[in-house]
C-alpha cells in the first residue's frame, strides 16, 4: 500500500500566517517554476509582513530541489 501523500494528511499547514498563505500554496508556486522565495513572495505575499516565514520557504525550496536532483 502506497503511503498517503502529505497534500491529503495536512492540506492546511500554515507557511505564512500573516497571508494565509498554506504549504500547499508554495508547492504549487514551486511546480509552477518559482525558484526562489523572492518569486513565492510575489506570487503569494508570504514573506511580505514579518518575514518569519521566509525561513520555511526556503527550506521547502532546498527540498523541492533535493528531491528533483535525486
Amino acid at each position: 500500500m502506497a503511503p498517503t501523500p502529505w497534500r491529503e494528511v495536512c492540506p492546511r499547514m500554515y507557511v505564512c500566517v500573516c497571508r494565509a498563505v498554506t504549504e500547499n500554496e508554495v508547492h504549487d508556486c514551486i511546480a509552477s517554476g518559482a525558484k526562489s522565495a523572492k518569486q513565492i513572495r510575489d506570487t503569494t505575499g508570504a514573506g511580505g509582513d514579518c518575514a518569519r516565514c521566509v525561513r520555511k520557504i526556503c527550506a521547502i525550496l532546498k527540498r523541492s530541489e533535493e528531491l528533483t536532483t535525486a
